[in-house]
């Protein structure tokens, strides 16, 4: 709780700081932009890492789906990567590399998921 109380105080902080950038020297708008964007990564990383720990706990108790969960956590992971990315595009005023980016989000999320999908197909074909 802490960390994300933490998180939006820098957000806060930066989007003020980038309003009086925006303001005198709009040039280094972008720049500051790219800068907090990297700084929060860092800080959901650290973040994303104690659900990591507590999935892992879920993973080792599981007896049934085992081969599941690895693709649930890329599709997540894929997701997380692509909204950020297309989000830092937007930022810098690039909506049509933003688009593509989460197009391709898209395709690696059903890649991925594919093993997942002949799963499903083969356990229907059997109980047929």
């Amino acid at each position: 709780m802490d960390l994300i109380i933490k998180i939006c105080i820098m957000a806060v902080g930066a989007v003020i700081i980038i309003s009086i950038i925006k303001t005198y020297k709009p040039e280094f708008t972008v720049e500051a932009v790219l800068c907090t964007s990297i700084l929060l990564l860092i800080a959901i990383l650290s973040l994303f890492k104690k659900g990591l720990i507590y999935f892992e706990n879920i993973y080792g108790t599981l007896t049934y789906g085992k081969e599941y969960f690895p693709v649930i956590l890329k599709v997540l992971a894929i997701s997380y990567i692509t909204e950020f990315a297309a989000s830092l595009c937007e930022d810098a005023g690039e909506k049509s590399i933003a688009s593509k980016v989460e197009l391709a989000g898209k395709v690696a999320v059903f890649v991925a998921a594919v093993p997942v999908f002949t799963s499903v197909i083969k356990l229907l074909t059997d109980l047929l």
